[in-house]
């Protein structure tokens, strides 16, 4: 089996444990992806999203980053980065990655909701939708990577 075959193998059994709430799980498998393969744009930002949700947020911070590196215009990588920042308090950080995420992706409702929700510091009243954005961005990085193993065949 070839590298990308594994990464995506990886990836895929890293987006079951996430979406049974096994965090810990996920991200080791979505780091057995990055294994084969470093440029994995989704599977940092996956991973990024799995740390996230399981407290180590500077950690995510920097896969977040690193998908963003590899893929600047993802425009979910800046809404989770926006999300990690606005977790650390860091709300001028956080409405900069939402703007550039609406930048890239006018549709991406969830970020005109966080941008709104941080420069108002509305925080508490914002966090329930944040399952919800989590799994839609799990369902978009499949698709898009669907997209793309499609193009590449």
């Amino acid at each position: 089996m070839s590298d990308k075959v594994l990464a995506i193998k990886m990836f895929d059994e890293g987006i079951a444990d996430y979406l049974r709430g096994d965090y810990k799980d996920s991200i080791k498998k979505f780091t057995r992806a990055l294994s084969h393969d470093s440029k994995f744009a989704l599977a940092y930002s996956s991973r990024g999203a799995a740390r996230l949700k399981s407290g180590h947020t500077k950690r995510a911070v920097t896969d977040f980053k690193r998908a963003i590196r590899l893929n600047p215009g993802y425009a979910r990588a800046y809404h989770l980065l926006g999300l990690a920042l606005e977790q650390m308090s860091d709300f001028a950080g956080a409405y900069r990655n939402f703007d550039r995420a609406l930048e890239i992706d006018p549709d991406l409702a969830v970020a005109y909701h966080k941008r709104d929700c941080v420069l108002g510091n509305r925080v508490d009243d914002c966090i329930d939708i944040e399952d919800l954005e989590m799994a839609d961005h799990l369902a978009a990085m499949r698709v898009a990577l669907f997209a793309a193993e499609r193009e590449a065949a």
